[in-house]
């Protein structure tokens, strides 16, 4: 259990290096969370339908795929201490013209640890993609190339976001890493067929 001093020091300290954490670049993000060297911040995030670096079944893909019915897969995390809420980001590192965000969700209630698969959240707010609509994007690389990954990183937050629905990348992620206490991230491939 985290100590009120040691939550104050992981707050103080995620607000003073929040400036540093995210580049918003062209099309995506290049960079975005934590100090990633405090593997203390960092909590599990596991799927029932995949495994961490394991192909992500392609009912969870664009329909351009056989099989594809662009569902968020089913998420599951551990419990970080002193979270009041959760974002969801979803990226494509791999894409052709650099990393290219897929979802942006946030203000997820903090007593929540996972979500179903096609899950539709209430009481969230949910940002643009890097195709510039709101909502889930599933993975849908150009056949032909080599799969991508696809990283499912889950944000615990120290209070909730005040992005609005809609709002651009340059928005909502800095509001996003500013409030960042811990991150778990999962990593799916999808493609190259």
């Amino acid at each position: 259990m985290m100590t009120r001093y040691r939550r104050a020091k992981a707050l103080a300290s995620a607000a003073a290096g929040a400036a540093g954490l995210v580049l918003v670049t062209g099309c995506g993000i290049a960079g975005v969370g934590t100090r990633s060297a405090d593997l203390s911040d960092w909590f599990t995030v596991t799927s029932p339908a995949f495994g961490d670096g394991k192909p992500i079944p392609s009912q969870f893909a664009c329909p351009a795929y056989q099989g594809g019915q662009g569902k968020t897969p089913p998420l599951n995390w551990s419990d970080p201490d002193g979270a009041a809420a959760f974002a969801i980001l979803v990226d494509d590192p791999d894409a052709p013209r650099g990393t290219y965000v897929h979802w942006v969700v946030a203000n997820i209630d903090g007593h929540t640890n996972g979500l179903v698969a096609g899950a539709r959240l209430a009481k969230t707010v949910e940002g643009k993609n890097s195709g510039g609509t709101v909502g889930y994007q599933p993975p849908c690389p150009p056949k032909g190339q080599p799969a991508h990954r696809y990283r499912f990183t889950v944000y615990a937050l120290s209070e909730p976001v005040p992005m609005k629905a809609g709002a651009s990348l340059k928005d909502s992620l800095p509001m996003i890493a500013q409030r960042t206490i811990g991150r778990g991230r999962l990593t799916g491939n999808f493609g190259g067929g």
